[in-house]
Formats: C-alpha cells, structure tokens, sequence
C-alpha cells in the first residue's frame, strides 16, 4: 500500500519537470525571434518613432502633381535643391546620383525625390532644364511650388532657407564631368542659404533615416537597401 501511495508523487513530479522543461524552450524560442525582429542597424542618424512623414503636394518637372502618397510602397530619398545653386546643390545631387547608380536594380524600388528652396525662381521648365542637365530626368523628380505652400513643407522637414541678396555673381552649375554641357550663363542672382539634408522614408510613409553632409552614397545605399528589405 505505501508502494501504491508513492506513485502520484513521482508521477507529480515527472509532469512538474516536463512543464518546466517546455516553458524553458518556449522562452528560448521567443526570445529567438524577439532577435530577429529587433530594429534594423542604419548608418544614418535614425528618426525615433518612424512616425508618417509630412505629407506634401506640389508640382513636378514635367507640370504633373505629386504627391508623397504617389510614392506609395516605394522608398523615398528625399532631399532639398534649388536650380541656381553654385555650391551644395550640386554636390548633393551629384552623391545622389551616385546612390541611384550603385543600388542598380534595386533602384526600380526607390524615388529620388527633390523639392526646391527657390519658388521664385524654380519654375516647371528650371526644374526640367536641371534634371536634363544632369542626365536624370527619367528617374528623379523634382517638386515646386509657391512659397506659401512651400514653407509648412520647409518647416517640417527642419529646412529654414533665406535669400543673400548681396547681389554677388555667381554661375549656374554644370554637372561635374559633362565635357559638352552647355556654358552656364552668368548674371546677378541671389544665393539661397539653405540645410540639405537627406531624409529615406519607408514603404509605408515613414521617416525612417536621416544624413546631413558630408554625405557618404556608400552608406546611403546600404541603408536603402535595409528598408527595401
């Protein structure tokens, strides 16, 4: 009979020991994929939150209407540019096109997108004219508007541009390398003083990732290629 009344107890503990041992791997397991949902690493200074991006809606190279919701399951790089730049616009825009030719195939997954500081003076065909000259008119576009629609864009990407009107003479930049590019044309033109950063936003219309210069189109590219995954 004591034979007898030991027995629930061993088998108490068996099943006692069996549940724990499931509840061990169950948190191994969990914790298996808790690494590997973990948020991405990003060369970029990233955007706590990744909440929506500023929408916007304004005019493209080719007179279209654009907005950020025609971008839709696409990842956005999205900087600030002005036609008449002598300095950091073609610098940025130049890195920039560096991005689009090493993400390759990739790049059928990613908009290029600009949106002017100058809307006195980028127009339609000024924005047109820039993305020809520098052989990326088929790939990117470039967005202008009135300055009452521009600056609540402005504001909420942190860009605060404001015109030097010394009235110094400077040239309307060619891409760097284009040995047939027609001669700028030099005349009295304000500077627009502005930041250039360049925001990636997600497939879902977040603003994941941003750089500032000096930019690098290496790191800028593995990045890109992180919120395509």
């Amino acid at each position: 009979m004591s034979g007898r009344a030991n027995r629930p107890q061993h088998g108490l503990g068996y099943r006692t020991a069996l549940a724990i041992l499931i509840a061990v791997v169950t948190l191994v397991l969990l914790s298996g994929c808790t690494d590997d949902q973990s948020e991405p690493e990003f060369n970029g200074t990233v955007l706590k939150g990744a909440e929506p991006s500023p929408p916007f809606e304004l005019t493209n190279h080719v007179g279209q209407a654009i907005s950020l919701d025609s971008f839709q399951d696409r990842v956005v790089v999205l900087t600030f540019l002005y036609t008449y730049c002598p300095d950091v616009c073609p610098i940025i825009t130049s890195q920039l096109r560096d991005v689009q030719d090493q993400l390759a195939d990739d790049g059928s997954g990613v908009e290029f997108v600009a949106i002017s500081v100058d809307p006195e003076r980028d127009t339609v065909e000024a924005a047109q004219d820039y993305l020809r000259r520098w052989k990326i008119e088929e790939e990117w576009q470039y967005l202008v508007g009135d300055r009452e629609t521009l600056e609540p864009i402005w504001e909420s990407y942190f860009v605060d541009p404001y015109a030097d009107d010394s009235g110094e003479q400077v040239a309307t930049p060619e891409p760097r390398g284009a040995v047939d590019a027609l001669s700028a044309a030099i005349t009295e033109r304000y500077l627009v003083i502005h930041s250039a950063p360049v925001f990636l936003i997600d497939r879902e219309g977040s603003r994941r990732v941003v750089f500032t210069s000096p930019l690098s189109p290496e790191e800028i590219v593995q990045d890109v290629r992180t919120l395509l995954r």
